[in-house]
């Protein structure tokens, strides 16, 4: 409402260049405007038994439950049509979000990308019964629990741009560069699903138990990830049973999670070209996980300890998110996460 109200004059000036769902609005502006009448918008309290509410509730509730979606037609009569921006109005941002939006909108999406978000997706709704747009996959890859490197690394694995399995089979490739494309350990074709989550090397099987063991302790039920759900844990979505959202645990999965997968294929990278192929032992695959685990809790409480807007993480965030799963973890002090001097470990299961 706020989009066709007080906010309109200033998206018909900047061209909709920042505005989501651009050409729905300025469909809508449109039929506004050719109405012969004033239109008057009022905000009612939503889910407090206001007939039209109740009415527009239950006709969105129909249409998501629909299996093929509705044409809905968005065009413009050409004397109702406001397009471009204003120069007055035009900033360096504007300009170049404008120039990145028509480059996008010429660029066709790469397949490989569009089946690993397909997998994310339906991976996501397996496990967490929700359903998601691409674009909020890539932007949870911006979230303040991912780390730049692991962002970096989710990013290029939903784009398949690893050189891995069928890459090095390419018609161009030689004879002795396209035996890289199979698994030194067990012979299969690699990919980034055979790398996480099936391949015999020592790696991936310990680190997913020693993940199990240490999410149990927060008393949520554990269901190994797979492709979709890894990659998409950013995403997640727990629920108390009364159905409220547990958010502390949304965002320890996705802390856990991520590093894993970032720490499996870094361990896969280095047997491959610093060991020649020699694998790591369970105690050197353990160590490196709660390492990084530990790691990652220093940097969130480094972060907390400058936190100064508003979205930065804070010490109570950090606090309330590791609480379930650190060492010792109810005697220690209140401000523990600023304090440089409070040792702080992971728990350790045996």
């Amino acid at each position: 409402m706020m989009s066709l109200t007080k906010w309109r004059q200033s998206h018909e000036d900047t061209g909709y260049i920042l505005q989501k769902n651009a050409p729905i609005t300025q469909a809508i502006v449109a039929q506004l405007r050719m109405r012969k009448a004033h239109s008057v918008f009022k905000w009612v309290k939503g889910h407090a038994g206001h007939p039209g509410n109740e009415a527009a509730d239950k006709l969105a509730a129909e249409g998501a439950e629909k299996e093929d979606e509705d044409e809905v037609v968005l065009t413009i009569p050409p004397d109702f049509a406001v397009t471009g921006a204003k120069l007055s109005c035009m900033t360096q941002k504007l300009a170049y979000r404008a120039i990145r939006a028509r480059k996008d909108a010429k660029t066709k999406p790469r397949p490989r990308a569009v089946a690993n978000l397909d997998m994310i997706t339906s991976g996501l709704q397996d496990r967490f019964g929700i359903q998601l747009r691409d674009e909020t996959i890539w932007r949870s890859l911006r979230s303040r629990h991912v780390t730049r490197e692991a962002a970096q690394f989710l990013w290029m694995g939903i784009h398949d741009g690893f050189m891995i399995g069928t890459h090095w089979l390419r018609p161009k490739m030689a004879d002795e560069l396209k035996t890289r494309a199979k698994c030194a350990t067990c012979g299969e074709l690699e990919s980034m699903t055979h790398i996480l989550f099936d391949c015999p090397a020592e790696g991936q099987e310990t680190a997913w138990k020693l993940l199990k063991k240490l999410w149990q302790l927060t008393g949520c039920e554990w269901k190994r990830p797979c492709w979709g759900t890894a990659f998409g844990a950013a995403c997640a979505v727990f629920k108390s049973a009364d159905g409220a959202r547990k958010h502390d645990l949304e965002s320890l999965w996705c802390i856990l999670c991520t590093e894993v997968v970032h720490m499996i294929w870094k361990m896969r990278c280095e047997r491959i070209i610093q060991k020649g192929g020699a694998e790591f032992t369970r105690r050197e695959t353990t160590n490196r996980f709660y390492s990084a685990l530990e790691s990652r809790l220093m940097v969130d409480r480094r972060v907390a300890a400058k936190a100064s807007s508003k979205r930065a993480l804070k010490p109570d965030d950090v606090a309330r998110i590791w609480h379930p799963i650190l060492e010792d973890r109810d005697n220690l002090p209140p401000n523990w996460v600023v304090q440089s001097g409070v040792l702080v470990g992971i728990k350790r299961r045996r």
